[in-house]
């Protein structure tokens, strides 16, 4: 990379984060054509926005042409050279613009004297939003340094301007609203309260000691402090039947708490340099927060800047404790620190809004796990919401502000139509899943931790379809021994005694991670991780394997399963080594035991031209349809630039889904699904109208699913099933299946009060 290159890529980020931070759209834009115009060396730099009816591109912001013109000199879609690149929308460079036939002469804008064009579109999610122009008073092209700058920029400046325009276009008299990149939940209605840290890192001036012995003891009895706070809190979760919760709060931030290289590293930093703790911690934080800011790794990033800023809080005598809430609130924030997480049980916190937005961020893991509307991803300055009446909907990832009494009264109706919903389904949680025309459907429980805290589980499913053992490694701090796991699954198959239970083998890499077992890769979801490590780690895998069985022998309602096999030969190291510590076992205790029933999770696409084969070498299949669907249409669920793809009803996923249903049926081997798509009433519906009888799920979504299962006739689906199969587009075959459920009074639970879902046509 020659020195040219070096100073875009320097500029580029220094551009990004410095728009970003503006306030409005119209001093964010000013910024970017001034920094542009810098950065690149050309005369001229302005940007063209599109209207709102999406025919013209209007000058928004110039340094260069005439500031009389902004907002004023327009070009229709594909009229001139901008509106060329705006309709093509592909890129434009022009040694002698004005000899092109496409040039158009605006006299208003005051362009005469450039000949050299550069021009770029700006798109968000497939929408145009404007074209990127520079100019210069030279006859040449610019080039690919600058072709390849511009075309970064305006892709990194497409989501700001999205939100941007949205939010001005939304916020009429005195309501605001907001749309968020990511929501869980309902609907919540309270006064917002604003938590931000008291002590940033941007807060912190670099000071020296002449104490540095005292700074570095006070270092780490603030560590030994948070430390034992986290300990008690995860407990506290634990005990009061948030296991789940307890396992995103120590899965995030207990890493870096045992990270004993950061620990080494502040040491150095007083030591060596003479720096205060504060000083030191801030040092050693921005060092590392610039390296993953480089790997674009955002869920580390935010972990580690709130966990840099509670420590340097600590030791400057901050408390940074959550505000004292007495009634119902929305709680407002940056980044939820995991410090603050035991305390919100004292609060009376009915939602979130988060202004970060990450896979693994502690505000969503929190929300999803304790039942709590959120919204995250937002862009606009936090303070303005404080003390502010707000409605966080979940459903639609939308904050409203202010909103009026006819649009509080609309709200609350959904909130009651959703309470008397849940209390309908409640109602029938202990009848089973067997349709109108008397086809049984099993209903099963996906589970992680133990949910011994409720006795009358067992009556309301028909078995645990999945038991994921890698929350539990995750909440240990090495690798736990036989005996550990072994007590764990005991206790799983005793209060599921005469039910079968499912175990799926360490499923750990993409995004669950272990902080005994570090795995950096560029690409996760297609890296090491489930069998792949399990194999590559055969002692742990038959660690695991041995305490099964010897959990098995005692009470005998086990399945094992393997995830993400893609290949015949790991199914056959995996049986092969289940076969050995099985012959183990009965060799230890001189007794015989039955062997488990063995299956493999479908989550890669491979497997589908292996269906033969595999369906010869087990007792079950289980299909992992968040993993498979990802894969299939090559679709990251968690970016939410192409989340509008990760799309169920895609006729490449029903088609697929009733081919591995078929496969199956045919060799006589049991499949079920597992993933998201089971709990969901709607996707349920489809499941059923390709075949399948047996669906697992999360625990707040078996009572709904039931209530849909007895309400429809299994012969009736299969005709919608076969319809659904022929057709090509997404929306035409989620519309046969709100078509089907309609007449029966079950529209508003396969699409719930408050979804903004409209079936196709209407």
């Amino acid at each position: 990379m020659d020195e040219r290159q070096s100073h875009m890529l320097l500029a580029l980020r220094q551009i990004t984060e410095n728009v970003s931070a503006q306030s409005s759209l119209d001093e964010a834009i000013a910024l970017l054509t001034v920094s542009i115009r810098k950065a690149t060396g050309a005369d001229c730099c302005s940007l063209y926005l599109i209207d709102g009816f999406k025919k013209y591109l209007k000058l928004a912001a110039t340094d260069g042409l005439s500031k009389n013109a902004v907002g004023k000199a327009r070009l229709r879609l594909g009229e001139g050279l901008v509106g060329s690149v705006g309709q093509r929308q592909e890129l434009l460079d022009l040694a002698d613009a004005p000899s092109d036939p496409k040039f158009k002469y605006l006299p208003e804008v005051g362009e005469d004297e450039f000949f050299s064009f550069l021009g770029v579109p700006i798109i968000n999610q497939g929408e145009l939003l404007g074209v990127l122009v520079i100019q210069s008073k030279e006859r040449k092209q610019f080039g690919p340094v600058e072709e390849s700058f511009l075309v970064t920029l305006s892709a990194q400046i497409a989501s700001i301007i999205a939100v941007s325009r949205s939010e001005k276009d939304t916020d009429t008299d005195s309501l605001r609203s907001y749309k968020g990149e990511q929501g869980t939940g309902g609907i919540a209605i309270a006064r917002c309260v604003v938590w931000q840290p008291e002590v940033q890192l941007t807060d912190v001036t670099l000071q020296h000691t002449q104490d540095p012995e005292v700074q570095q003891e006070l270092f780490h009895q603030i560590m030994f402090q948070l430390q034992t706070e986290m300990d008690l809190n995860a407990l506290h979760l634990s005990e009061n039947g948030k296991k789940d919760a307890a396992f995103g709060y120590m899965s995030g931030y207990g890493s870096l708490l045992d990270d004993t290289t950061f620990q080494d590293d502040v040491d150095t930093e007083i030591m060596a340099n003479g720096y205060t703790a504060a000083s030191a911690v801030k040092t050693v934080a921005e060092r590392r927060l610039s390296e993953l800011l480089s790997d674009e790794d955002h869920d580390r990033y935010l972990d580690l800047r709130d966990f840099a800023e509670i420590i340097i809080s600590r030791l400057m005598n901050f408390t940074t404790r959550a505000p004292d809430l007495k009634e119902d609130v929305v709680l407002a924030v940056r980044n939820l620190p995991a410090a603050l997480v035991a305390e919100l049980r004292h609060y009376k916190v009915c939602g979130f809004i988060s202004m970060e937005n990450a896979s693994n961020s502690h505000t969503a893991i929190l929300a999803r796990d304790l039942g709590i509307p959120s919204v995250s991803g937002l862009h606009f300055d936090i303070n303005t919401l404080n003390g502010h009446e707000v409605i966080v909907d979940g459903m639609n990832s939308e904050v409203l502000v202010d909103p009026s009494e006819s649009v509080l009264s609309e709200y609350r109706q959904l909130v009651t139509l959703g309470r008397e919903q849940e209390d309908l389904f409640s109602k029938e949680k202990f009848k089973k899943g067997v349709t109108l025309d008397g086809v049984r459907v099993q209903i099963e429980l996906n589970a992680g931790l133990s949910h011994e805290e409720m006795t009358d589980l067992p009556e309301q499913t028909d078995g645990v379809g999945l038991y994921r053992t890698e929350i539990s490694f995750m909440l240990c701090k090495s690798f736990p021994n036989e005996q550990q796991q072994c007590d764990w699954y005991k206790g799983v198959l005793r209060q599921f005694k005469g039910l079968t239970v499912t175990m799926r083998t360490l499923d750990v890499g993409g995004d669950k991670s272990l902080s005994y077992l570090p795995i950096e890769e560029a690409n996760p979801a297609l890296g090491w991780r489930g069998v792949r490590i399990t194999i590559d780690q055969p002692q742990i895998l038959k660690t695991q394997l041995r305490a099964m069985l010897l959990a098995h022998a005692e009470y005998g309602n086990l399945q094992i399963m393997v995830p993400m096999v893609s290949r015949i030969s790991e199914v056959v190291t995996v049986k092969k080594l289940l076969m050995t510590a099985l012959k183990e076992i009965e060799e230890q205790t001189g007794r015989q035991i039955p062997c488990p029933k063995f299956g493999v999770m479908l989550e890669v696409p491979s497997v589908v031209y292996l269906m033969d084969e595999i369906l010869s070498m087990v007792d079950f299949v289980s299909i992992g349809s968040n993993d498979l669907m990802q894969y299939l249409l090559a679709v990251d669920r968690g970016n939410r630039k192409v989340t509008r793809f990760f799309e169920p009803f895609h006729p490449a996923v029903v088609r697929c889904l009733k081919y591995l249903c078929d496969k199956a049926s045919e060799k006589g081997v049991p499949i079920a699904v597992c993933g998201e798509i089971a709990g969901s009433p709607l996707t349920a519906l489809m499941l059923l109208s390709l075949g399948y009888t047996e669906l697992s799920m999360n625990y707040s979504e078996l009572s709904r699913v039931g209530y849909t299962v007895r309400r429809v006739s299994i012969a009736d689906l299969r005709k919608v099933g076969q319809q659904a199969l022929k057709l090509c587009h997404s929306e035409d075959i989620r519309k046969l299946y709100v078509d089907y459920a309609a007449p029966l009074g079950l529209e508003r639970v396969v699409v719930p009060a408050g979804s903004k879902y409209v079936p196709a046509g209407d």
